[in-house]
């Protein structure tokens, strides 16, 4: 493998493993370079393979992620609450019911 031209430079990755092979039924070990997490599969007209860390989100909450202008008003809302800029209105309790 080696005299093999680096393609991957410029692209921001870092080595992090040396070379690997696949087994009989196509397994990598990646070892700590991905752990505890869940993978996109990317390949590229290369052949270059790209593990893109996902995270997974809740069905009943996936309308906000649908919607672009909601994200929007979301992250806006977020940003203020950051800034400090919002107004207490106090307590809601009188409007809960038990059955909430």
């Amino acid at each position: 493998m080696s005299g093999q031209r680096d393609t991957t430079s410029g692209l921001g990755f870092q080595p992090r493993k040396g070379f690997v092979r696949p087994d009989a039924r196509g397994r990598m070990t990646l070892g700590s370079a991905a752990q505890d997490a869940d993978y996109r599969v990317l390949v590229n007209e290369k052949g270059q393979i790209l593990l893109d860390p996902v995270v997974s989100i809740p069905a009943s909450e996936a309308w906000l992620w649908k919607s672009p202008a909601l994200r929007a008003s979301m992250e806006r809302a977020l940003s203020q609450a950051e800034a400090g800029e919002f107004e207490a209105l106090g307590s809601f309790a009188q409007f809960a019911s038990e059955d909430d």
